[in-house]
């Protein structure tokens, strides 16, 4: 069974990634940060039994920046669509005309996240057509199908509080079996961020493995 993992990313250009970081942060300081993230995020799911990392990028000329930052070792696509919903879509439809039989995507906000979680994904996916894991913000960090499911990401109101329980709703009219993923956090605010570097330094004084090393440099831990 082939298996392929989206990585959704936005280049990182200053005034346009974390920009509820800024003013606390530069916006420049803000942009090497999210870098940092992507950076992190890639060396991370390299370790994943995964046939194929994809990087689907906006806007559509970032693929030269992208390529600096994560070379030759994933393969780059284009975001298509007027909102995150129907860049999913495509995403997906892209993976499976390209054979994938199980499809995970993530996003860049979560540099901590653990490999064990979205390795669960891709597992659970041989038994039920949905995965999912949602955020403490009401969102999700990872949805994972085997197979198309455009329905789901209709009627979506993104980038609220009301996505996770909107997309179940969406799942559960199709009747369709699903799993669901511990739930974990994204960076978008200021108590997020702090939040961040107090888990980043807990890891370094414990010892533990998976650390997201530009990310700490970012944050100066």
């Amino acid at each position: 069974m082939s298996t392929t993992l989206i990585i959704f990313a936005k280049s990182p250009i200053p005034g346009k990634v974390k920009t509820r970081l800024t003013p606390h942060i530069t916006p420049t300081e803000a942009a090497e940060l999210y870098q940092g993230f992507i950076t992190d995020i890639i060396c991370s799911t390299r370790k994943l039994k995964c046939e194929r990392i994809t990087l689907a990028y906006t806007p559509s000329d970032a693929e030269t920046t992208f390529h600096s930052i994560c070379g030759k070792s994933v393969n780059y696509l284009p975001q298509k669509g007027d909102n995150l919903g129907e860049r999913m879509k495509s995403a997906f439809k892209y993976s499976f005309d390209k054979g994938s039989t199980r499809t995970v995507i993530i996003g860049t906000d979560s540099p901590t996240l653990p490999l064990s979680y979205i390795q669960k994904a891709f597992d659970a996916l041989k038994e039920v057509p949905v995965a999912i894991g949602p955020t403490f913000d009401g969102g999700y960090y990872l949805i994972g199908l085997s197979g198309q499911n455009d329905a789901i990401f209709d009627g979506i109101d993104w980038s609220t509080s009301k996505v996770f329980d909107q997309t179940l709703t969406r799942i559960q009219a199709k009747n369709k079996q699903l799993y669901v993923l511990p739930p974990w956090y994204d960076i978008d605010t200021l108590d997020n961020l702090e939040f961040l570097r107090s888990h980043i330094l807990a890891m370094k004084l414990s010892g533990s493995s998976g650390i997201p090393e530009k990310t700490m440099q970012s944050l100066k831990i």
